[in-house]
């Protein structure tokens, strides 16, 4: 077989890999250490889904937000444990993930995107944007009443944040 062919049947191989969760692409090493796969991938579902066709700041502080919390003793610890509190069932934390819908991207182009933003967010290479914010909800709509007894602190993007 061609070299050429080999190398565009393995580059392959190894992007379905990765974008099945397989196997940590060669950007997801940060700084001489590696980005751990299920956090960047639960990390990255939560910024498409909940952020995607913002633009970069609101997917940042999306980011910034669960990272927050996985640090924050009062949620699950680890991204994956934040992003997935509450189960598939509602209530839970993020509806995206309780729906009943399949959580597989369908846009190219938001999930790359969505990636990169985890990636250099697990990296430390973001800073956060919200100010130590731990929760978020939708700028289009009155403020939650789960909101009242919290402090705004931010609007990014298509979100408004509180801590």
């Amino acid at each position: 077989m061609n070299m050429n062919i080999k190398a565009f049947f393995l580059a392959a191989a190894v992007s379905i890999a990765w974008l099945a969760g397989l196997a940590t692409p060669p950007a997801a090493r940060a700084a001489g250490r590696e980005v751990p796969p299920d956090a960047l991938r639960c990390l990255a579902l939560a910024v498409y889904f909940e952020a995607g066709s913002e633009p970069h700041a609101g997917k940042e502080a999306v980011a910034h937000v669960v990272l927050n919390r996985a640090q924050h003793a009062g949620f699950p610890g680890g991204v994956c444990g934040v992003v997935q509190q509450g189960g598939e069932q509602r209530p839970c934390q993020f509806g995206w993930y309780c729906d009943g819908r399949s959580d597989q991207p369908t846009s190219a182009r938001m999930w790359q995107s969505a990636q990169e933003v985890a990636r250099d967010a697990l990296a430390g290479r973001s800073d956060d944007p919200t100010g130590g914010a731990l929760y978020f909800a939708p700028a289009r709509s009155k403020r939650p009443s789960w909101t009242q007894r919290l402090t705004q602190v931010a609007r990014i993007g298509g979100h408004v944040f509180y801590r």
